[in-house]
């Protein structure tokens, strides 16, 4: 049996259906050939009194038509692969054909006495599982009809019968109703289960597509608020009710407060949160159940059933939302009219609260982290800028005494001026590097602030300042530019930092050799390339050369002071611009920073 491919454009039930009418033409192929071998056997090995020649000519016509088929599909497949219709009228004709097939095999086999007519059967219950259901019961008719027309042509003599017994049966007026009565009943019976089996597959393979899609569409934030809407919007999608409503505990567990909802109007969520002591229905889902009301106006335990009746809501779910460490709330959703909810939709919604209450934790966990985060941001903020002025006082006046007491000074004294001065200048830098470490934590960048900055300007004025550090040490800083000033949006002056922060460290990491500088652009980023033939990083540091206050081994020992955060706070500054920044690195031959950063709307193409 051929596999099913996936394609994302269809759905789960129409990509059902076309791989169900590939079988179906592959199945033909046999009943083909079983048309021709059947009629050679019967009229050559058995002696069976069967028109041969008609019967060849029909098997002939069904791999004829087969082919054409089996064309037409492969067509359809690749012009129209997501309009489900076209596949629906597909099959539809498919249908018609073998059934109008099927008439003509029965008259030649001998009318309502031919065994084949038992086939007929087997097409019946096809239809019925490919067919839509909503007139499944009008095709079923078909069969029947057809029959019954070979027979009366037969009966009226308009058909020559073709006598497979020598009582002449098809005469029979009780045997001829007969068949066609029990024949009618079974092609009915037949249906109707196989359409009863079948909608329910179809309606538990839309649920599963639903329920994943409403997972996927869950999941795919841990932004609290985002979370929750998506959870009633999925909701409501995969039951196709009238909407949906999440009610979630406060912290003491003694109210309800209904904090989104999908689906329904604004008055009726006008509602302030409700005692759960008189929130009966809801008490009884917090307890682990899902509680089904089929009449919600006049149900007793619902509180306002005049917003209720006008709301047109006829029936309500309820069920937990149950976390790890308890009952969180509850999800609830509420059908109308067209939609009156049953057992299968109550434990359809108990598998949609089990990842919805996941969701929840983990949106609420990582809510809870972010607010830890700009705390520390905000206290380190604070710490830090309270340290820069006594710092700066301190700096200026080791700096005027080394100064104007140089020739009072002993050799002694004036050495701890100078480490002392040293040390406050280290101190001063890392307060800064904390300040902007901080900002970035606290996502302090006013994205309205941002003007054109030239970046190929910047990065001149950039190699300029470590152009006589390089030179000083024997190193080459070449910089290459394309034939364009490339432009951003952003910030001068943290833009600066990100230039000087790669700069510093590949004129500070290389003895000997280079630094090359190469500024280009792809398509719609500017692409910038520092890279030097310097000490490299270890191999074991490359996965933590991002991460805030870390020095790999080798720069520790070339170079005893350093904070830990130049790379950290470039990471994300080019984050915040929307760009990526890599490294690939070799110990003891260098390190290379590539960055790619959006370019100013006004240089996209």
């Amino acid at each position: 049996m051929p596999t099913m491919e996936p394609f994302s454009g269809r759905t789960m039930a129409q990509q059902e259906l076309v791989y169900s009418l590939r079988w179906l033409i592959n199945m033909r192929w046999i009943a083909s050939a079983g048309v021709v071998v059947g009629t050679a056997v019967a009229a050559r090995a058995l002696r069976v009194p069967i028109a041969e020649l008609p019967l060849y000519l029909l098997g002939l016509t069904l791999l004829a038509y087969n082919l054409a088929l089996k064309l037409s599909l492969r067509w359809l497949d690749a012009k129209y692969a997501d309009v489900g219709a076209v596949f629906q009228w597909f099959a539809r004709t498919q249908i018609g054909l073998d059934w109008l097939g099927m008439a003509v095999l029965i008259h030649y086999s001998g009318g309502v006495e031919s065994p084949a007519i038992l086939f007929f059967l087997f097409h019946i219950t096809i239809a019925s599982l490919l067919l839509p259901h909503d007139r499944g019961f009008l095709y079923v008719a078909v069969g029947p009809a057809l029959v019954g027309g070979v027979a009366v042509a037969e009966y009226s003599g308009l058909l020559q019968h073709v006598y497979l017994v020598p009582a002449p049966l098809h005469r029979d007026r009780v045997y001829v109703m007969g068949v066609l009565f029990f024949f009618t009943c079974a092609s009915y019976v037949m249906a109707y289960v196989s359409m009863s089996i079948s909608r329910r597959l179809r309606r538990r393979e839309d649920e599963v597509a639903g329920l994943y899609q409403g997972v996927q569409a869950t999941l795919s934030s841990l932004d609290f608020r985002t979370v929750l809407d998506k959870l009633t919007e999925a909701t409501a999608r995969v039951l196709n009710c009238k909407g949906a409503s999440v009610r979630l505990l406060d912290p003491m567990g003694r109210s309800l407060e209904m904090v989104t909802a999908w689906g329904l109007s604004p008055g009726y969520l006008e509602k302030a949160p409700i005692d759960l002591g008189k929130a009966l229905i809801d008490q009884e889902a917090l307890s682990g159940k899902t509680v089904l009301v089929t009449d919600a106006a006049n149900d007793t335990r619902l509180r306002y059933p005049d917003k209720i009746r006008a709301e047109g809501i006829v029936s309500i779910l309820s069920t937990p939302l149950i976390g790890k460490t308890g009952p969180l709330g509850v999800l609830r959703a509420y059908g109308d009219e067209r939609h009156r909810f049953s057992k299968d939709d109550a434990a359809f919604l108990a598998a949609v609260a089990s990842y919805g209450a996941v969701a929840i934790e983990n949106a609420r966990t990582y809510q809870m982290r972010l607010d830890m985060d700009r705390e520390k941001s905000l206290f380190l903020r604070t710490v830090t800028h309270e340290l820069r002025s006594p710092l700066n006082a301190v700096a200026s006046i080791l700096g005027v005494l080394r100064q104007v007491c140089a020739g009072d000074l002993g050799a002694k004294q004036a050495d701890l001026v100078s480490r002392a001065l040293q040390r406050v200048n280290f101190l001063q830098t890392l307060v800064d590097d904390l300040l902007d470490l901080a900002a970035g934590k606290a996502e302090v960048l006013n994205t309205a602030t941002r003007e054109r900055v030239s970046l190929s300007g910047s990065l001149r004025d950039a190699c300029a300042r470590f152009e006589p550090q390089a030179l000083g040490k024997g190193l080459e800083l070449s910089l290459f530019e394309p034939g364009e000033d490339l432009t951003i949006r952003g910030d001068r002056s943290e833009l600066d930092r990100i230039l000087n922060n790669l700069l510093s460290n590949a004129v500070k990491y290389t003895q000997k050799g280079e630094v090359r500088v190469d500024l280009g652009r792809i398509g719609q980023e500017a692409r910038l390339t520092v890279a030097d033939t310097g000490i490299g990083i270890p191999e074991s540091a490359m996965s933590q050369i991002f991460e805030e206050f870390f020095r790999a081994s080798n720069a520790k020992t070339m170079e005893e002071r350093g904070t830990g955060l130049g790379l950290a706070i470039t990471k994300d500054l080019v984050a915040r611009y929307g760009g990526t920044i890599s490294v690939r690195s070799t110990e003891g031959r260098g390190t290379g920073f590539t960055l790619l950063l959006p370019l100013a709307s006004d240089q996209v193409p």
